[in-house]
C-alpha cells in the first residue's frame, strides 16, 4: 500500500494523471486536429468506402460473360447470386467489425480488413471455378465491411459539433450509393476484354485506398490513443500509473453477441420506430439492386444500349446522391432560420430529422413513375435515365435522415439501432433483386416499375406518421425510458 501511494506522489510530482485524458497534451485529441487534416482524413474515408461498395455491384456487368466462362447456362437467379452474396458477407463482417474498432481501435481493423480485401478480390479474379468463385465473393463482402464499421466512427470521432458530424455522415452515407453506382460502370466496360479485369481494377482501386490509410489516417478513437499513450508513458516513467480510460475494460463476446444480434433484433420487434425506419430504407436500398437488374431489360432490351453504356446509365443516380449534399444544407438552413425566430414547428419532436424524409419519398414515388412510363421505344432513353436523379436524391436524404432520427431518439442504444437497420438493408437487399427479373417478365416494364412506385407510395407515409406519432411512441418505449431513467441518474 505504501509503496502504491510513494508511486502516486512521483506521478503527481511530474504532472501526469491517474487516469489520462487529453487535457496533458490536447494536440493529440483528433477533434482538435486541424480543419484541413480533418478534411483529408475524411476524404481518404470517403474514398474506402466507396471501395467498400463499389464491391457489391462489381459483378453486375459481366454476370453472363462470367457464367459462359465458367461453362454455365445464363440461368437469371446465377447472375444475381454474386451480388446477393457478397452483401451476406458484407453485412456478417460489419456485424462483428463495428464493436472491434471500438475496443481495439479504427486503424487495425481499417488496415487488416482492406489486405484482405485485396487479398479476396485477387481470388475473385483467379477463380478456377464457379464455385470457388462466389465462396471468395463471400469473403470479399466480408472484409469489404471494415469501412462501413469504422467511418461513421471516424466522423464522430472527429467532430463533436453536431451539424459538422451531420455533414461528415452525410458524405459517408453519400459514398456507400457513389460506390454501388461506380461497379455497373467499370464492370460494363471491363468485360469487353475480359470479365475478370473488373476485379484487378478492384484490387488497384483497393491498394490505393491502402495506402491512404496507412499513411493518411491515424488512430482516432479517443479510447485507443489514450491507452496506448498510457502504457507508453507507464514504460518510460516505470511506474504503475497513469492507466487508460478504457484500458481495464474487459472484453467479454458474450456482450458483444447480445449488442450485435440479441439487442437489434429486440429493437426490431418491439420498437415501431425502428421497425419504420429499417423496413423503409431497406425497400428503398434494395431498388438499387433491384435497377441491377431491371436495366439490363430497359436499357439494353429496349433501347438497344452494350454493357458499357448501360453502366453510364448509373450516373444520374450518383449526380442525385451528390445533389443531397447542397439539398440537405438548403433544409438545414430553413431550420435554423426557423429556430432563430423561434416557430412552433421546430419545437415539434423530430424538427431537425424528418422534413428531409418527407421530402424523399415523393423524389423516389416521382422516380419510379417517371421510369415506368418513359421506358419505351418511343421515347428518347434519355428521359428514362434521368429519373435516376430523383432517386439518388431521394434515398441519401432520407438515409442520413432516418439514421440520425434513430441517433436523435436512442442515443446510448443507436449502434443497436443501426445495426438493425443494417440488418434489415442487407436481407433486403440480397433476397429482393432475385424478383426482379421474372417480375419485369410478368408485368411487363410499365407496371413493375409501377408496382415497387405504388409500394414507395405507401412507405412515404412514414416519416409523416413518425412527425405525428414519434413523440408518443418514444414515451412508450421501454428503451427510452431506460435512457430516461439513466439522464436522471446522471443529473443526481
Amino acid at each position: 500500500m505504501a509503496g502504491q501511494i510513494d508511486v502516486e506522489k512521483n506521478i503527481e510530482s511530474k504532472g501526469l494523471e491517474k487516469t489520462l485524458t487529453f487535457d496533458g497534451d490536447p494536440s493529440l485529441n483528433p477533434q482538435n486536429f486541424s480543419q484541413a487534416r480533418k478534411i483529408l482524413i475524411l476524404s481518404i474515408a470517403v474514398l474506402l468506402t466507396t471501395s467498400s461498395t463499389c464491391g457489391t455491384s462489381l459483378a453486375s456487368g459481366g454476370a453472363k460473360a462470367t457464367l459462359r466462362d465458367f461453362g454455365l447456362p445464363e440461368a437469371y437467379g446465377w447472375e444475381v447470386l454474386p451480388v446477393s452474396i457478397y452483401l451476406v458477407g458484407y453485412f456478417i463482417g460489419n456485424t462483428a467489425l463495428a464493436p472491434l474498432s471500438e475496443n481495439y481501435g479504427r486503424r487495425p481493423v481499417n488496415l487488416s480488413t482492406i489486405v484482405f480485401y485485396m487479398i479476396w478480390m485477387m481470388a475473385c479474379a483467379l477463380a478456377p471455378n464457379w464455385a470457388a468463385f462466389n465462396v471468395f465473393r463471400l469473403l470479399n463482402g466480408f472484409f469489404s465491411a471494415g469501412a462501413p464499421a469504422t467511418v461513421s466512427g471516424i466522423c464522430a470521432d472527429l467532430y463533436s459539433d453536431d451539424m459538422r458530424r451531420g455533414r461528415a455522415l452525410l458524405w459517408y452515407n453519400m459514398a456507400t450509393t457513389l460506390g454501388s453506382t461506380l461497379g455497373p460502370l467499370i464492370s460494363g466496360f471491363a468485360v469487353f476484354d475480359n470479365w475478370r479485369l473488373s476485379y484487378w481494377i478492384g484490387l488497384g482501386y483497393g491498394g490505393i485506398c491502402f495506402l491512404g490509410v496507412l499513411f493518411l489516417i491515424p488512430e482516432t478513437n479517443s479510447r485507443t490513443i489514450l491507452d496506448k499513450r498510457a502504457k507508453k508513458i507507464r514504460k518510460t516513467e516505470e511506474t504503475d500509473l497513469p492507466r487508460g480510460p478504457h484500458e481495464d475494460d474487459t472484453f467479454i463476446w458474450q456482450n458483444l453477441l447480445t449488442k450485435v444480434l440479441i439487442r437489434p433484433v429486440r429493437m426490431l420487434c418491439r420498437e415501431p420506430l425502428v421497425l419504420g425506419s429499417c423496413l423503409y430504407l431497406a425497400f428503398q436500398y434494395s431498388i438499387l439492386y433491384i435497377y441491377l437488374q431491371s436495366y439490363s431489360i430497359i436499357f439494353q432490351d429496349i433501347y438497344g444500349f452494350n454493357t458499357g453504356e448501360k453502366g453510364l446509365a448509373f450516373i444520374p443516380i450518383a449526380v442525385g446522391t451528390l445533389s443531397a449534399f447542397p439539398v440537405n444544407i438548403l433544409i438545414e438552413h430553413v431550420y435554423l432560420n426557423a429556430c432563430s425566430q423561434d416557430s412552433s414547428w421546430t419545437k415539434h419532436h423530430g424538427a431537425r430529422r424528418l422534413p428531409a424524409a418527407c421530402i424523399s419519398g415523393p423524389l423516389i414515388v416521382t422516380s419510379l413513375f417517371w421510369s415506368a412510363w418513359t421506358s419505351r421505344p418511343s421515347i428518347h432513353w434519355s428521359s428514362s435515365v434521368l429519373s435516376g436523379v430523383l432517386y439518388g436524391l431521394g434515398y441519401t436524404l432520407n438515409f442520413n435522415a432516418l439514421l440520425n432520427y434513430l441517433v436523435d431518439g436512442y442515443a446510448s442504444y443507436a449502434s443497436s439501432a443501426n445495426a438493425a437497420s443494417s440488418l434489415t438493408r442487407q436481407i433486403m437487399g440480397a433476397a429482393l433483386p432475385f424478383a426482379a427479373v421474372p417480375m419485369y417478365d410478368a408485368l411487363g416494364v410499365g407496371w413493375a416499375s409501377s408496382l415497387l412506385g405504388f409500394v414507395a407510395a405507401i412507405m412515404s407515409i412514414i416519416p409523416f406518421l413518425f412527425w405525428m406519432y414519434g413523440e408518443k411512441l418514444l414515451e412508450k418505449s421501454i428503451l427510452a425510458q431506460e435512457l430516461a431513467r439513466e439522464k436522471e441518474r446522471e443529473c443526481r
